[in-house]
This record gives C-alpha cells, structure tokens and sequence, in this order.
C-alpha cells in the first residue's frame, strides 16, 4: 500500500503541473491514470472538474464537483469549484450557497472569499464585494506571510 500512495503523489503532482501549466490533455490523463488505482480519489475528480470548466464544458465540470461532494460533502475546493461553475452561468444564489458551505468548512479559505466577492460584484452588492474582497486580502497575505516564516525556520 505504501508504494501505491507514492506512485499515487507522484502522479498528483505531476497531473497539477500539466495542469498549471495548461496542459489539459496530459493532465487529464494523469488524473485519469489514479482513478485506476483509486476509483475515488478526491483530488483527482476535482481536478478532473477543473480542466473540464476551464475547457467550457460546465455541465461535465458540474458532474465531476457533485461526485466529489457525493463522497465527501466537506471538500472545500470542490465546493468553490463548483460554486465557480455557477458563477460562470450566472446563477450567483446557487455560487454563493457554495461558497458559504466552503467557509463554514474553513473560515480562513482566502480563495472562497475572493470568488464570493465576485458574486456580489455581479449581482451589484458592492459593500458584500468590498466586505469578502478585503477578508480574501487579508488572508492570502497572513497566509503568504505563514509561508516565508515556516521557510525560513526551515
């Protein structure tokens, strides 16, 4: 079991760089290769989901994010995605559902307030904007912050 959780991070790993790096196709068949292994992994059929948004495909990106909460209801990133699915066919009451799931799970998720923000942009909810735009701030700073500090005591 302990080689096959290696390989399974290796593969993590790899998938994402494809995926950072826009490299849809070979990531996509990355994530594919540890839903063979594991048939429900989480990471994978998110990120499965991600490169199905970023292609356009919502519906498929949809399908993907609701399996990955259909197995475990409290991951986050799943939740912001699909809340960004939402949010890309403006259905901002249904994206801000999403997100405040997301936040409940982890006040402190920078990235959620950030999406939220948007949505009460979009919606012209400019005080909820500003409000979560500026908690996103402050997060991501103390967060980058939490980085540099655990670099530096090595």
């Amino acid at each position: 079991m302990g080689n096959e959780s290696s390989n399974i991070n290796k593969l993590k790993i790899k998938g994402k760089r494809y995926l950072d790096r826009g490299y849809f196709d070979k990531a996509s068949d990355i994530f594919e290769q540890i839903l063979k292994i594991e048939p429900e992994n989480l990471f994978a059929l998110d990120k499965i989901g991600v490169i199905s948004a970023r292609r356009g495909v919502l519906d498929e990106a949809e399908y993907y994010f609701n399996k990955v909460l259909s197995i475990d209801h409290r991951y986050k990133t799943a939740l912001n995605n699909l809340g960004n699915v939402y949010l890309e066919r403006g259905e901002y009451e249904h994206a801000k559902s999403c997100y405040s799931r997301a936040i409940e799970i982890d006040e402190n998720y920078a990235q959620v307030y950030h999406n939220l923000a948007i949505a009460y942009k979009k919606e012209g909810d400019i005080y909820n904007y500003l409000k979560n735009l500026k908690k996103s701030v402050r997060l991501a700073k103390r967060q980058t912050l939490g980085k540099v500090i655990r670099w530096f005591r090595g």
